[in-house]
């Protein structure tokens, strides 16, 4: 089993190095930052699921194939495995849909950075986004919700070692191990709670910038780009 816990580990090495790869290489912001330039905690919880899963069904399926099987993706996906991806991808397309509304109706009380000026730390995804607060008390509905998928993704892990450890050849493992109905209520009453706090539009100017500032950023490096034209190297 040892070849299958190793292709595991590479594949979320490299699935991680993509992540960061690809936006440098097209001049992109990283893949953790929204549309503020802000680190955001959906972005990561999708980033974390993504990691686990798909790393863990690469190295199954490479287990297979060494172990001579030849349907080497001849392995189940549990309902429940899909059910939290789909509970997460949802509440990643709600938080990013709520938003883009408030960035729209209230930008100058949306924290945010300039263009290519991206800054602050990653625990800033667990702060309030709005409001004179903004950046620097903590969002008790995200800290809640960050604990909730951590604990859940260290839990799956462990199980998944466990079940892994539990077969002596990997042309036997029958599948991904699957999630207790009782911790998908668990993650959908988190990211209820998480949807729920962006909600309220706390009152206020945040202290490091905002989101009419990142506007008007974007729209003079858009009017610069329209004179200067680009220097391309020979």
């Amino acid at each position: 089993m040892a070849t299958t816990f190793w292709a595991w580990l590479v594949s979320a090495l490299v699935i991680v190095l993509l992540a960061v790869v690809i936006p440098s290489r097209l001049g992109a912001q990283s893949v953790l930052r929204d549309a503020r330039g802000r680190y955001s905690l959906s972005r990561l919880q999708v980033m974390l699921w993504t990691v686990v899963l798909l790393s863990l069904i690469a190295g199954m399926a490479f287990g297979r194939f060494a172990a001579g099987q030849v349907d080497v993706a001849g392995f189940q996906i549990p309902e429940q495995v899909l059910r939290l991806l789909g509970i997460s991808l949802a509440s990643a397309v709600v938080a990013a849909a709520v938003k883009v509304v408030k960035s729209t109706n209230r930008p100058e009380a949306v924290a945010a950075y300039p263009v290519g000026k991206e800054g602050g730390k990653l625990w800033e995804m667990l702060t309030v986004e709005e409001g004179a607060s903004a950046g620097r008390s903590v969002d008790l509905a995200k800290f809640q919700n960050f604990v909730v998928t951590v604990l859940l993704v260290v839990l799956y892990v462990a199980q998944a070692v466990s079940a892994l450890k539990a077969v002596n050849n990997p042309a036997g493992i029958a599948g991904l191990p699957a999630f207790s109905d009782a911790f998908l209520v668990l993650l959908g009453v988190s990211h209820a709670g998480y949807l729920l706090g962006k909600m309220p539009s706390p009152a206020g100017t945040p202290a490091g910038g905002t989101m009419a500032e990142r506007l008007a950023s974007a729209a003079s490096e858009t009017e610069v780009s329209k004179i200067v034209p680009e220097v391309r190297t020979a």
